[in-house]
């Protein structure tokens, strides 16, 4: 096989499933698949080089191929190459990640970062953030986080945690006793665990079932699952305007899994935002419902390369694949 100088690879690791994408920049190939980020039996290393592995089919590389530039994303703060607060991942805490990933791949054009923060770079590059100088990228996924555009970058604070707010408190305090409050300290993620993915599908099975999930509580006439709902809905709203007020951001994007609910979320969130945030920031969908981060990452293989800037046409606005795509059937 006639090897490419031209390749970019990107890998989105999530607590669930991992996406990777190869990208040929002489050709325009852009591939991709998607495989469970948990195998049986395999956590740390091994767990790490099975989805290297995936990452190398993916872009039809043998090992002796050299790259232009890998990225890869988790879930969690990435500081000084390693991984923490990533309890989702198979064992990749505290594992030299770049080490690996530059002796996999033979190349040290290798960048690391947190998906949320890529998905924000992705709305910003090429998504519903494009153009803005301060903005917002909220990710509602299985987890609640959000990425801020400040000045053009994404911020990433001092210790790479910028932005973590699903360890935010909920508006839902006990005023007289602050010792009764929880959070990172406890193991509890306070807004997460009322505004999530994952919460949202414990409530729908709490309320609705078994079997039930998080798209069946908007749809649901119950009074008491409206109620619960629109009273998780309501610190969201607050959040969202601390937020905004702290930030000054002239544009939210929301992403992930729940944005598919967005009529909703607009029609709670939006008018809340221009009451009473006083320069009110402009709320829109995410242009990649699930792949935000993905894209991110492969803008991040980019700029690592010292590549031009990748071209727009590559992105079906539909599905978020590209419009060349050449990958595999997901599983």
């Amino acid at each position: 096989m006639k090897m490419s100088p031209n390749m970019l690879i990107a890998i989105d690791v999530g607590g669930t499933k991992t996406q990777v994408a190869s990208y040929d920049t002489a050709t325009g190939a852009l591939r991709r698949s998607r495989l469970d980020t948990h195998a049986p039996g395999l956590t740390g290393g091994p767990a790490l080089h099975r989805l290297i592995d995936a990452a190398k089919h993916c872009a039809q590389l043998d090992d002796d191929r050299r790259l232009l530039g890998v990225a890869a994303v988790f879930p969690g703060v990435v500081r000084e190459n390693h991984l923490l607060m990533a309890p989702n991942t198979p064992g990749l805490e505290g594992m030299d990640l770049f080490g690996e990933l530059a002796a996999a791949f033979g190349s040290t054009a290798i960048t690391l970062d947190n998906d949320v923060k890529a998905g924000g770079l992705a709305e910003h590059t090429w998504g519903g953030l494009r153009g803005t100088d301060h903005a917002l990228y909220l990710n509602i996924g299985t987890g609640l986080a959000a990425a801020a555009i400040i000045n053009g970058e994404v911020y990433r604070g001092r210790n790479g945690a910028a932005l973590e707010i699903g360890y935010q408190l909920t508006p839902f305090l006990d005023e007289v006793e602050p010792s009764q409050w929880r959070g990172w300290r406890d193991g509890v993620a306070p807004m997460e665990a009322l505004f999530s993915g994952a919460s949202l599908d414990e409530l729908a099975r709490e309320t609705l079932g078994s079997g039930q999930r998080a798209k069946d509580l908007f749809h649901s006439d119950q009074s008491h699952v409206k109620q619960e709902l629109q009273r998780r809905l309501n610190a969201l709203a607050a959040q969202l305007v601390n937020l905004s007020i702290a930030l000054d951001v002239e544009r939210i994007a929301i992403g992930g899994g729940v944005n598919r609910q967005y009529p909703v979320l607009e029609q709670n969130l939006a008018q809340l935002l221009q009451r009473l945030v006083p320069f009110p920031p402009a709320l829109v969908s995410a242009r990649f419902t699930d792949d935000a981060p993905l894209w991110g990452a492969l803008e991040l293989a980019r700029r690592a390369a010292g590549l031009p800037a990748l071209p727009d046409s590559i992105f079906d606005t539909a599905t978020g694949t590209g419009k060349r795509h050449k990958a595999s059937p997901f599983p």
